[in-house]
């Protein structure tokens, strides 16, 4: 089978049709290290958000790559900024007891 030039034509046509109709044509995947510089924040916090994020792994290791979508992330960062931070970031509240230096159980008490 050969093509001839009308052919090329039609397929280069029909391609350009859908490069302008398809909405995935404009996402643009970048690294965390870019997505960090554009939004000021690190890449450890990149990586930690990677979920919330959309994060797209590239390989299936153990530590593949991810790679991030500009505009998702900025809607994602948008709407986090706007609504009220529920959730309280670093270390998860501990639900031990606090205790002394010798390790022994610190006592509750009430002022006076």
């Amino acid at each position: 089978m050969t093509l001839d030039r009308e052919d090329v034509e039609a397929i280069a046509r029909r391609v350009a049709e859908l490069l302008r109709t398809d909405p995935t044509a404009d996402v643009q995947f970048v690294d965390a290290a870019t997505i960090a510089r554009r939004f000021g924040v690190t890449r450890a916090w990149v990586y930690q958000h990677k979920t919330d994020l959309g994060a797209v792994p590239l390989g299936r290791g153990p530590k593949p790559r991810l790679r991030f979508d500009m505009g998702r992330v900025g809607q994602v960062l948008a709407t986090e900024r706007g609504a009220p931070h529920e959730r309280r970031r670093g270390r998860p509240p501990s639900s031990r007891r606090p205790r002394t230096p010798t390790g022994l159980p610190v006592l509750e008490y009430e002022a006076m």
